[in-house]
């Protein structure tokens, strides 16, 4: 019997409640895109996400979404 490969990536999946959290309290503590840039490579790593859904959601709090 064989298996298949797993993925472990979390692309897609609706976001936990304690990332939910996590990326309230961060969105608050950042205070540019430039710092946002820097640190969110780390949060997607930690989350299995890409860089660009994390920067996303953290734009949408930030409400620099559409500027």
């Amino acid at each position: 019997m064989t298996t298949a490969p797993t993925n472990t990536s979390r692309n897609g999946l609706k976001y936990t409640d304690e990332e939910i959290a996590f990326l309230d309290n961060l969105a608050e503590k950042i205070s540019d895109r430039e710092e946002m840039e820097r640190i969110s490579p780390y949060i997607a790593a930690g989350f299995q996400r890409t860089i660009g859904g994390i920067q996303s959601q953290i734009e949408r709090r930030k409400g620099w979404f559409f500027k």
